[in-house]
Parts: C-alpha cells; structure tokens; sequence
C-alpha cells in the first residue's frame, strides 16, 4: 500500500528528516509534517492554535521526561531502574531509545544534544542480546539466532525481546549513520538474530507466549508487540518470513469478537477463544493491523467503534484503566493510523491533559513496573505525533 511504502522509505530518509530536531525542540514548528491521510483537510502537525498548544505542551512534556531518563544513563550505558517489585529492564530501555529518537534525537548529535547518552543506551542493549549459530533448516546455509535475555524479569522475556528488537530496527535507521560501520554490522547481524528467534517461537495459533522458545501458551499483548518489531524489522531490511506476519494477523483478527449481540463486539480478546477484552487490548491490536498495512478493514472499522464506546479518556471513568500508559500507548497509535484523524483530534488533547496531571516534573509512575518504565512509555506515547520515528508516520 502506498501509506506502508512511505514508512519503508522513510528509513532511507530518516537521518536528513532529523536534521531538523533541534530546531524542533525550541517549538513545533519545524517538526517534519506528517503525511496527510486521504479525506484530511490538513494535518494535525499543521492545525488551528488549539492542536498547536497541544503539540507545544506535549513538546515541553516530552524534553522534561527525556532529560529526566538521559540523567539516569550509567556511564556503560545501563539505565539506572528505580524501586519497583518487577524490573523489566530491557523493555524499559528499548523503550527509553525509542522515545530519544521520537523525540528527535539521533545517536549522532553533539554535547548539546543527547546523542552520547542514547548511543550508550543502543550499545547497551545489543550487548544484552546472545546470539549463536542455528541449526534449523528453515533457513539455508549458515544463520544466527538472536536474543534479549533479561535475567530480572523473567514474567515475559518476549515481551523485552520484542521492544528490543523494535527499538534495534529503528535505531539502524535513525541513529547508526555510515561513519559507524563496524556499530551498523553489528547492529544488523542482531536484529537479524532477533528476528529469527521470534519467528521459531511463534505457536502454530499464530501468536506468541511469553518464553523465547515455542510454547503451548499464546496471548494477544505479545503478539502484538512482537508483529510490530517483525514489520519494523522488515522495513529496516532485514529477512523477515511473510508467513509469520500472515499467521500473527491471522491470529488477532480470530481474537476479535463478531457476535453482533455480543456486548463485547468489535473487542480484542486477550487470547484466542478467551473471554476478556479491554480497551488496551483493542488498541493494541487495531495499532498491530494498522503497522502490518491494515488500516480500513471491517476489524480495524469495529476496532475503533469498539475503543471509542470504551475510551477512559475521552468517555472518562467507562472503562476502568488497568495499564493507564500501555493502553494508551497503542491508542494513540491506532487512532493516528486512522484514515480520518478525527478521533485522533478528540483523543490526543486529553492525553496531554492526563499526562499534565500525571507527571511529577517530568517522571510517570507504574506501581508495577516502576517509573523508568511508565516515563519512557509515556514518553513515546507523546511523541507519536511529531513525526520523527517511521513507525508512527501516517
């Protein structure tokens, strides 16, 4: 599709783009545009003054969170985590990368800039990664399996997989530039790597567990994850199996409820046959379709009817908000993806106003995970608008 071809060409594009993020950062106006989806009367970088403050706030959000993660880098490039009863380390980490880079920030940028600290952050996180020859037969000839082990969390080691490896896709297009190519070789020969264990451990559902192997166990917010990191993978080069994107959609569209009687209609289920679904769920999974080039299909369609009946937002206190930031990380996304961003204009003022609220100068808490966590992911949810990270074009 042609909206999916401009991401790919984005990566090509992505550095120049770039260029322009310190100017950006002293104000929206010289954030790179998005592309304007078919029946918008103008983007919404480009609005009236009510988008513009909203942009302008969510800017000065977004540098008061990353300054806060960038004083937390360790000098080998390790995140200092605060106190938290999990400690999902490599997910918050690749989830800090990629909120530098949606925010603007390029591994290559000077002392003024947080180039230093977010390229500690990439040759932090590959040196997580194990990787070893396969001995599979799915690919000929000699090949690598890669993958992020994180000792401290082991509820979901898929789960940091996946945001690695998106984190690592991203990074080799926007923060890798050609004066460091032994860092790009290496970059690449792990993503690879990541790729193919993801796609070794898919269940034959078509979704993912939360091991690195194949298991018998699969759910809807893994593979979700997961298809988002194959596609951005795919996207950056590297050799992706198309079956495995097939299945992986195939999966979250069979997720869906189709019983129009049904008072969960249109909702994602948390796992195949299963009887929960949620707003963050059907986000999630409207966000997945829409990065695999589905944007317009009857279940993105009723998706979106779905997340608008529930959203806790907008229709505040609807639906009770188990994951506050991971539920409205993909919202954002899913409602940005929209062919039409009317939505979109009606979700995203109520985000910064929630993040207002939330934010302790420029830190978000999760009673879970811990606020290195919850501040990157709130972070990236921000920055979906701005335009810098291919991921989150229109």
């Amino acid at each position: 599709m042609e909206r999916k071809a401009s991401r790919t060409r984005a990566f090509a594009v992505g550095a120049a783009v770039l260029v322009v993020a310190a100017a950006a950062r002293s104000g929206v106006a010289g954030a790179a545009a998005p592309r304007r989806a078919a029946g918008d009367d103008r983007s919404f970088a480009t609005g009236e003054s009510s988008e513009s403050r909203d942009l302008v706030q969510a800017r000065r959000l977004v540098d008061r969170s990353l300054g806060w993660l960038a004083a937390r880098v360790r000098s080998n490039g390790a995140l200092e985590m605060t106190s938290a009863p999990q400690q999902p380390t490599i997910a918050a980490t690749s989830l800090a990368i990629l909120a530098f880079m949606a925010g603007g920030h390029t591994a290559e940028e000077g002392e003024d800039g947080h180039g230093a600290r977010l390229r500690a952050l990439i040759h932090w996180l590959l040196g997580q990664a194990t990787l070893q020859e396969c001995t599979c037969t799915r690919i000929a000839g000699p090949h690598l399996i890669g993958k992020f082990n994180d000792p401290g969390f082991a509820t979901s080691q898929m789960h940091g997989h996946g945001y690695a490896t998106w984190a690592v896709a991203m990074a080799d297009g926007m923060s890798m530039g050609a004066q460091n190519v032994d860092s790009r070789e290496r970059l690449k020969r792990t993503l690879q790597g990541a790729v193919h264990a993801i796609e070794l451990a898919q269940h034959s559902t078509g979704g993912w567990g939360y091991r690195l192997e194949a298991e018998k166990f699969h759910e809807g917010s893994v593979t979700v994850t997961v298809l988002q990191a194959l596609r951005s993978a795919k996207e950056a080069g590297m050799r992706v199996d198309p079956a495995v994107i097939a299945q992986a959609m195939k999966y979250l569209r069979d997720s869906q409820v189709r019983q129009a009687d049904d008072p969960r209609f249109g909702g994602f289920r948390y796992m195949l046959n299963d009887n929960l679904t949620s707003f963050a769920l059907t986000a999630a999974a409207v966000s997945s379709l829409n990065q695999a080039g589905d944007y317009d299909s009857k279940y993105v369609e009723l998706g979106i009817d779905y997340m608008r009946q529930k959203d806790p937002l907008v229709r505040f206190g609807v639906e009770p908000e188990q994951w506050p930031w991971y539920g409205r990380f993909y919202a954002t996304q899913a409602y940005w993806q929209y062919k039409e961003l009317r939505h979109f204009r009606g979700w995203y003022p109520a985000l910064v106003a929630a993040a207002e609220r939330e934010s302790r100068d420029g830190v978000y808490s999760d009673d879970l995970f811990g606020d290195v966590y919850a501040t990157a992911m709130a972070t990236l949810t921000l920055a979906v608008p701005f335009g810098y990270l291919p991921s989150f074009q229109r």
